[in-house]
């Protein structure tokens, strides 16, 4: 029993329990109590009688009665179920320990049939706009063609799908490629063909598409050359000891051609983007998107930002006032313990008010001289070019323990290789200015390129390309080399000034340019193609190097 269950008798019972006199014993003779238990019997049999004579006479009336009666059935019932109220019985409260249900086994759930792929017919065209849509579209082109788009749609492609591309002019296979798709599983893919910048041979190619085997699309096109030229190389071309040995019945050689080498690019994804607009005073830290939408302000005087590859984290430098934020109504904010060196703000969630801004800086991050940030793509170095005394110099910091590395790097701005182990940079050691590389440790030390001002380098995701800046005739423009120095190329030609580039994880290049007549932020493919400015009025510090951005990997 609870304890708060209790006992109750009343003054009443307890009476008589203890008060009630015991009776006399009864005087021999007649038994008066049987004599009246007789007539009582002999009255109940009587009373029984009469109610149940009055139950069949009225019993009868009632029938009667109820059979007039609409839904009747004109009987009586003669039993009546009697439906009980329970009783609420107190329960004692008692906390009990729960225990394991019985695992019940999962009902049988229908698979799920995997999407089967699918390529919609082919649309050719000379160009593509920034949203992909085709410039120039049809199947046949004139004159000195130099690069044909060949733009489809997908859906139900997977990273276990194969996908095989095949390329032929006049029905005589040009190339044959294969690989294992790593793109969305749905979309639109541009994919092109070109000569390496010289034309395409004249005559109708033919282009077929295959996915795990099977034969998804074919379209062709035609380009149509000038007849005398085609005639002019046929008349000196000679044919290749394979084509000699394979018919002794001369046949007209065509025009041979350049070798081909289509480049598949998948249509480009959306990424966030750091960055900076200078104001005439200060840089103003902007988180967008590489298409230019989304745009929001987060902090003043952030320059040089850098995402972590989680995104949880921009590490910036912090400009002198940094700890002191004038809110739009006037009101100042404060940072204790923050000052002008190397900064992290909290990116998640993303601040939408200064109020909600959360910045962290170590006791040695303090580098007044400092310009940018640079966070490793393992997330475990964070980069930056400060300059204590004399030249500057590049060094490294731990994001996780605050720890700070001895070695450093004789030289400034600078982006990191993909797997983290190498740093590309500009630099003047050994008497040598142009763009170097060496690994982090400060060894293996290589210098790629010998321009003056060649500056700005930065490493593509697959470790293949380092795109730079350099000042060839007055003008200031993009160029790219293949990681060892080689192949140098150039990718913009525009007046003003082409700058600070920066890698998408897809390969695109989002730079700086002034070609407009003010700074915007623009983007392109590795090639130098699809030049589009995607964030007009994006001011530039008169150090360029605080303007450095940063894409979201």
């Amino acid at each position: 029993m609870a304890d708060n269950d209790q006992t109750i008798m009343t003054s009443r019972g307890a009476e008589g329990l203890t008060g009630a006199p015991s009776p006399e014993p009864p005087k021999k003779g007649r038994n008066p109590l049987l004599i009246i238990g007789g007539v009582g019997c002999l009255l109940l049999l009587c009373a029984l009688l009469a109610v149940g004579g009055a139950y069949f006479l009225v019993r009868d009336q009632v029938n009667e009665i109820m059979a007039g009666l609409p839904g009747s059935d004109g009987t009586f019932p003669t039993e009546v179920t009697v439906v009980e109220e329970p009783t609420a019985t107190p329960i004692a409260a008692v906390v009990e320990t729960p225990t394991e249900a019985p695992t019940a086994t999962p009902a049988p759930t229908d698979t799920p049939t995997p999407a089967v792929p699918a390529i919609s017919s082919v649309t050719f065209a000379t160009g593509v706009t920034g949203d992909n849509q085709p410039v120039n579209p049809g199947t046949e082109f004139e004159g000195d063609v130099t690069e044909v788009h060949a733009i489809f749609e997908y859906s139900g492609f997977s990273p276990e799908t194969t996908w095989e591309r095949v390329w032929y002019l006049d029905g005589e296979e040009m190339l044959r490629s294969s690989e294992t798709w790593s793109g969305d599983s749905a979309g639109v893919f541009d994919y092109f063909v070109n000569a390496g910048g010289d034309p395409l041979s004249p005559g109708e190619w033919t282009l077929e598409l295959y996915v795990d085997g099977e034969l998804l699309a074919t379209d062709s096109f035609t380009i149509v050359g000038d007849t005398a030229a085609v005639a002019d190389a046929s008349a000196s071309a000679t044919p290749t000891p394979e084509s000699a040995a394979a018919t002794d019945t001369p046949t007209p050689t065509v025009e041979a051609s350049p070798t081909v080498a289509p480049t598949p690019r998948p249509v480009a994804k959306t990424y966030k983007l750091a960055y900076t607009k200078w104001d005439g005073g200060k840089h103003l830290l902007y988180i967008g998107d590489t298409n230019g939408g989304s745009e929001q302000y987060i902090l003043g005087r952030a320059a040089g930002p850098s995402w972590t590859p989680d995104g949880g984290t921009i590490f910036f430098f912090g400009e002198e006032g940094i700890d002191r934020q004038v809110l739009p109504d006037g009101r100042e904010f404060v940072f204790d313990g923050v000052s002008n060196g190397i900064v992290a703000i909290d990116m998640s969630p993303v601040p939408t008010t200064v109020e909600q801004v959360q910045l962290y800086q170590g006791n040695d991050w303090k580098f007044g001289t400092a310009r940018w940030a640079n966070v490793s793509p393992d997330g475990k170095m964070v980069a930056f070019d400060a300059k204590p005394s004399g030249s500057y110099r590049i060094y490294f910091l731990g994001t996780n323990d605050n720890q700070q590395y001895r070695f450093e790097l004789l030289g400034e701005q600078g982006d990191w290789s993909p797997d983290s182990q190498k740093f590309v940079y500009r630099s003047g050691r050994d008497g040598k200015t142009g763009i170097w590389a060496s690994n982090r440790d400060d060894s293996g030390h290589v210098q790629l390129t010998s321009g003056g001002n060649d500056s700005f380098p930065a490493w593509s995701p697959d470790g293949k390309t380092i795109v730079f800046h350099r000042e060839d005739g007055g003008n200031v423009d993009l160029y790219a080399m293949n990681a060892d120095g080689s192949n140098v190329r150039r990718l913009t030609d525009a007046p003003g000034p082409d700058t600070l580039p920066e890698f998408t994880p897809s390969g695109e290049i989002i730079f700086r340019s002034a070609r407009s007549g003010n700074w915007g932020i623009w983007k392109m493919n590795i090639d130098g193609s699809n030049q589009k400015e995607i964030i007009p009025n994006a001011g530039v510090g008169p150090d360029w190097s605080g303007s450095r951005m940063s894409v979201l990997p």
